[in-house]
């Protein structure tokens, strides 16, 4: 393959010092070496630009970048303004990544002349040693090359869908022909920005084989808040998350109509809002919560969006506690 980075490599660093020389050695072994490495320190107060200058050396492209702590989105997004790779992604420092990942995904995309290629990967519960596939093989099989519409069709209708860039790799002129930016400062700020690049896909393959260790521990970002500070994160992401599906449908909807899922996420992502109301401790925040998700009209919009049954007869079930709440 040509040493010119057909691929750009672009990674958030905040702190996770602990993490940093067991990623960079996931790139290293990587069976091409074609890429480049994109890293964003973003406000890190450890030793981490140490030891990224310990590894930089190591690597043919290799570019870091210091911000203030902005956030993952913004760092995201700063690195993608320097990226020069054909295809660009943005893997976690603190997962696993196969050897093969990104050569079998080039391959595909190379040789498809795709948007967005694709690969499975597999959940790993390192407190009680338990792994299981994101996409079970029997949901979700190997696709040939189909529309972004189509795939997300697939997906959501699989129920096992999963918005996340690491996953991926993403032809970045199309990213940059569209001007696709993460929201700053929302959690799960995937699930917009993947949805929306779907939606404009012209070319999409997913292959059912594992490259990719995603590694769920204590001390993952995403699971260190609890109890009540936890819920209220959750129903505030996950209401703006519907804002923006909800804008982001408006301006495709000859693409939605293609991939009708797409409004059965809305009630879904909903229903988590609905569950996360529901586990609130304090009887005074659960109260505010409820009265706010009533007042601002989203169980209309989450109702009028649960296009199944099921769906339906799980947030009936629990739109009389809501009520009782704050009767």
């Amino acid at each position: 393959m040509s040493s010119y980075p057909v691929l750009s490599i672009v990674v958030a660093v905040y702190n996770g010092e602990k993490f940093l020389s067991h990623f960079f050695d996931n790139l290293l072994a990587q069976s091409c070496n074609n890429f480049e490495v994109i890293v964003v320190n973003d406000g890190s107060k450890n030793n981490n630009e140490e030891i990224i200058s310990q590894y930089r050396k190591k690597f043919n492209h290799f570019k870091l970048l210091s911000q203030k702590n902005q956030g993952v989105s913004v760092a995201r997004n700063n690195g993608m303004k320097q990226a020069i790779g054909q295809y660009i992604t943005f893997p976690d420092i603190d997962d696993k990544i196969s050897p093969k990942m990104y050569e079998r995904l080039l391959k595909i995309a190379l040789e498809g002349d795709l948007d967005v290629a694709i690969c499975n990967g597999t959940y790993v519960y390192l407190n009680n040693n338990i792994s299981k596939a994101i996409f079970p093989l029997h949901k979700v099989p190997s696709t040939s090359v189909i529309s972004g519409p189509k795939w997300l069709e697939i997906g959501l209708s699989s129920r096992k869908f999963l918005h996340v860039t690491w996953l991926n790799i993403y032809r970045l002129s199309l990213i940059k022909q569209h001007n696709f930016l993460f929201e700053p400062k929302l959690h799960h700020q995937d699930i917009p920005w993947t949805t929306e690049l779907l939606l404009v896909a012209k070319r999409v393959q997913f292959i059912n084989e594992q490259y990719y260790e995603y590694l769920i521990h204590n001390q993952s970002i995403s699971h260190s808040l609890t109890g009540d500070k936890r819920a209220i994160r959750k129903i505030y992401t996950y209401l703006k998350i519907i804002d923006m599906l909800l804008d982001i449908y408006k301006r495709y909807p000859k693409q939605v109509k293609q991939s009708p899922a797409c409004l059965w996420q809305i009630g879904k992502e909903g229903l988590g809002v609905v569950q996360a109301i529901l586990s609130i401790k304090s009887p005074e925040i659960q109260r505010n919560m409820s009265r706010f998700f009533f007042e601002q009209g989203y169980w209309n919009i989450i109702w009028s969006h649960a296009t199944t049954i099921m769906l339906k007869w799980r947030l009936i079930r629990r739109y009389f506690h809501l009520k009782a709440i704050i009767k």
